[in-house]
Order: structure tokens, then C-alpha cells, then sequence
């Protein structure tokens, strides 16, 4: 989906090439000091929690009441409203717990859920197309990307590495990395894994390696999805001499080596 022609390249906002994102599961009371440290560097997480077990499981789980306080500034994504196989149950029973989930959190915390993470990381096409027919643009394999390329299926999103894995030697080949088109940085895991593991000092030290740095796009994979979302949506003229921005975002690209951004329903003309 990446755009690059021969003198027009879409980037992330701000004219940035790389974007970085961390996605948790579960809502584990450990959440609360791994909020802490994306808070102290200025990242942002998205948490995939099942909405039901906030209720049916609520042992070191996050409370319902503690939801909106703790992932503020963060994003809420959907995990299965009960967290079942999603792939190994009947079509009625996955749209049943997508709905389920998605009205959750209209209750829990009044927002519309744009993205999930697959339970066990269990999926199908037909679990796809249910979740694109209820309007979710994306959702987080358990499978491990090979590069720093945009998926080009969303709902199909591989992460580039479980934090158990060399996250420090990946974020530096990241860092280094010298992008000529939007490309994209995944971690993932369970914030209660570091508890059993008693190694939180690796993402600490990763969170702290990866910030503050003015070439990266920090953002939800809700925003980055969305963003993609909206670059596709563009209406590109066969010479690319035409753009008009479809969305309601602002797109940043770069035409002839000069920066433009083409606000909401504008157009573009070279």
C-alpha cells in the first residue's frame, strides 16, 4: 500500500518514514506499571482486552472503574469478548462475540473499538471478513513479520517481535534503519509475563531506547492503521499529477523533494 513514485512519497504525519507501536494483552494488573513506563517515555500502547472478563474473570484483572483513568492517552482495543478460538467456533458464535465486544466498550468506556488482537492468535479469512463487516480496520497475528514493511492486510497484522525476543538488537537495526517509504515498528506481549519472568528491566531499557526520537511517528496501531486507512483512500491521478485527500485527516507526502500536507477533502495539483 506503501505509495512511492517517481517524485511523490506518502509519509507518516510530520513528514516521518517510521512509526512505533506496542500492543498488550489481557488488562493483567501488571498493566498498571507497564502504563507507567510507556507514560515516563512518552509512548503510547494499545491494550486488547476482552470485555466480558472484566466481569467473568475479574482476578488480577483491571476493574471496569479503573479503565478509563488507567489507559488514558492509550487506546482500547478488542481481544474477544470472552476470549475463545475464534477460527474454531461457528459463524453465529464469532459474530456473537465481536458484538458482544464492540458493545462492551461502548458501555465500559464509551468508545468504538477500531482494531482487536486474535485470542491465541487464532483466526481465519471468514473471521476477517466478519471483523471488516463490523467496521474494524485491524487486528495483531502472533506471527512475526519479517521486515518493517506495512502489512498489506491490516486484519492480518504480524508483529515484529514478542518482548521475550532480541527487541534490543531489533529496535537498534530499527533506528538505524533508513526508510524510503512508511514503514512500521510492532512489539507485543502480556504485561504479566514480566511479573513471572521478573524482567522488567527489558522493556524498561527498550522503552528508554526507542523514545524521543524526532524521525518516528509514536503512535496506537489504531492511529497507524487509521492513517494507512486514509493514504488508500486517496484519489491519485494516473500520472500522479492529481491528488485529492478522501479522508477526514490531514496527509503529509512528499512531491519533488518539497513537503506537503493536503488537509481533509483537499486537493493536490503538480
Amino acid at each position: 500500500m506503501n505509495i512511492v513514485e517517481k517524485d511523490l512519497t506518502f509519509t507518516w504525519p510530520e513528514w516521518k518514514m517510521k512509526s512505533f507501536a506496542l500492543s498488550y494483552d489481557d488488562a493483567n494488573v501488571a498493566d498498571r506499571k507497564l502504563v507507567e513506563i510507556f507514560n515516563r517515555y512518552g509512548l503510547k500502547g494499545t491494550f486488547h482486552i476482552p470485555s466480558a472478563w472484566l466481569i467473568t474473570k475479574p482476578e488480577n484483572r483491571i476493574s471496569e472503574s479503573e479503565i478509563m483513568e488507567l489507559y488514558k492517552g492509550h487506546e482500547i482495543s478488542g481481544h474477544g469478548a470472552n476470549h475463545l478460538y475464534l477460527a474454531k467456533i461457528a459463524e453465529d458464535e464469532v459474530t456473537a462475540e465481536i458484538e458482544t465486544d464492540i458493545e462492551g466498550w461502548k458501555r465500559i468506556a464509551g468508545i468504538d473499538i477500531t482494531g482487536y488482537s486474535y485470542p491465541y492468535g487464532n483466526y481465519s479469512e471468514s473471521v476477517m471478513d466478519n471483523l471488516r463487516r463490523h467496521g474494524l480496520i485491524y487486528s495483531r497475528t502472533v506471527g512475526t513479520a519479517e521486515n518493517f514493511d506495512l502489512p498489506e492486510n491490516f486484519l492480518e497484522w504480524h508483529p515484529n517481535a514478542h518482548h521475550n525476543g532480541n527487541i534490543a538488537e531489533l529496535g537498534r537495526k530499527y533506528l538505524d534503519y533508513r526508510a524510503d517509504r512508511m514503514s512500521v515498528f510492532l512489539v507485543w506481549g502480556h504485561s504479566y509475563e514480566f511479573n513471572r519472568q521478573d524482567n522488567w528491566d527489558i522493556i524498561e531499557s527498550f522503552c528508554s531506547q526507542m523514545a524521543g526520537r524526532d524521525d518516528i511517528f509514536y503512535a496506537s496501531m489504531g492511529e497507524i492503521a487509521s492513517y494507512a486507512e486514509a493514504v488508500k483512500k486517496m484519489n491519485i491521478s494516473e500520472d500522479c499529477r492529481y491528488l485529492k485527500n478522501n479522508s477526514d485527516m490531514t496527509i503529509f507526502f512528499v512531491c519533488r523533494d518539497k513537503k506537503i500536507r493536503l488537509e481533509a477533502g483537499d486537493v493536490f495539483e503538480k
